[in-house]
């Protein structure tokens, strides 16, 4: 009886295995049945559209730019010294002021001086009076040519004593040598300064300069060019200093292979000063046809840089959205990718030498996200602006 038993609970063992096998082989037939028709589904429908901007490549006629930094320097510029020593008596002018030329700006004590060029031109008063009166006696042959050629040299002696009497007495006047802004002065009145002292410096700043260093293969076209030229300071964000190339060193540099450039900028304001940093930008050469593009339409790559370029189709896959120019609505569209060749970049816009012809659309914004042959919804709406100046401000 009870072998029967145990026989009865190996057999509900086995239809239980039985039972839970079939399901579960049930269970995997219905999943790959599900997956076989989503990979189906997908390959049928594939990836959704990637959201895209475009731009119509337009030609543009360019030339080379060439872009460099340098300083701005003076026109005219000097820290003023005296020759002399003395004590300051008279201040004629405000730091920072701006002067004439010719105006006194330093006087130094001359009383000494000026004691002393009495004398000499008394003495040369006497020396001449000596010398009228040997002319006359010479004329009568009452004095002999030693005399009469001693009192011609001791008027000479006079009158040059007076001379440089005269001469130390300016050297204690210090005057503006040309019109410009004066800056912080370093003496006070009654203040002793020796001879080579500074007192103050003088710069003339309108115009000023800009120097720049240049490689040699750009040196011919800025020699004896009136080449236009834009500058552009930190200091002034969104201001753009026009100018013009005026000088040229005659020499390139064996140590850096440049030649040394200099333009000058109207600067009436004053806004620019000597020392200033900044980035020249000068356009060289003939014009060139070009196909400017966004530089955010590029995608850079060792192998070649490249773009994605829309293409018309009779027939889109999925849900077509007809393009409304009225409304800008977005559209759905094929690209593929296109190796181009690059040249100078100017702002925001780069020029396309080859592989691009203008009037073809282009894609600026989402790039990264495509492949060849994806499909793109074309957002209108949505475009970023781009300038070819950026640093310049819309007026």
């Amino acid at each position: 009886m009870l072998k029967g038993i145990k026989s009865e609970n190996r057999r509900q063992v086995l239809r239980t295995l039985i039972l839970l096998g079939a399901f579960t082989l049930v269970l995997a037939v219905i999943k790959t049945v599900q997956i076989m028709l989503a990979i189906a589904e997908g390959k049928r429908h594939g990836p959704p559209p990637e959201a895209v901007t475009t731009v119509i490549a337009a030609k543009d006629r360019w030339r080379n730019t060439f872009t460099t930094v340098g300083s701005f320097s003076a026109n005219k510029g000097a820290t003023l010294s005296t020759e002399g020593s003395g004590n300051v008596v008279r201040i004629g002018f405000e730091s920072g002021a701006k002067v004439v030329e010719g105006q006194i700006l330093i006087e130094l004590d001359r009383s000494v001086e000026e004691a002393n060029l009495q004398g000499a031109v008394a003495r040369l008063d006497l020396a001449k009076q000596n010398l009228t009166r040997a002319q006359t006696l010479r004329t009568q042959s009452a004095v002999s040519a030693a005399n009469f050629e001693d009192a011609q040299a001791r008027a000479k002696q006079a009158e040059s004593d007076v001379r440089s009497i005269q001469g130390a007495i300016e050297r204690k006047t210090i005057l503006a040598p040309f019109t410009g802004r004066a800056g912080i002065r370093t003496v006070n009145v009654s203040q002793y300064v020796t001879a080579g002292t500074p007192l103050v410096p003088l710069y003339s700043v309108d115009p000023i300069h800009f120097n720049f260093s240049a490689p040699q293969n750009v040196a011919p076209a800025l020699r004896d060019s009136k080449e236009q030229v834009q500058i552009f300071v930190d200091a002034f964000p969104g201001r753009v200093f026009a100018g013009s190339v005026t000088a040229v060193n005659p020499n390139v540099s064996e140590v850096t292979r440049s030649v040394e450039v200099q333009a000058t900028i109207d600067n009436q304001s004053e806004d620019l000063l000597p020392g200033m940093f900044g980035e020249v930008r000068i356009e060289l050469g003939e014009f060139k046809e070009v196909v400017a593009l966004p530089v955010t339409s590029i995608q850079y790559a060792p192998y070649g840089n490249s773009v994605y370029v829309v293409q018309p189709q009779e027939e889109q896959v999925g849900q077509a959205v007809e393009e409304d120019a009225a409304n800008r609505a977005p559209r759905l569209a094929k690209v593929r990718q296109q190796i181009v060749q690059l040249g100078d970049r100017r702002g925001d816009f780069v020029a396309v030498l080859k592989g691009l012809k203008g009037g073809e659309e282009v894609v600026t914004l989402g790039t990264f996200k495509l492949r060849p042959d994806a499909m793109v919804m074309i957002m209108s709406d949505q475009s970023v602006p781009a300038s070819l100046n950026p640093d310049v401000k819309n007026s």
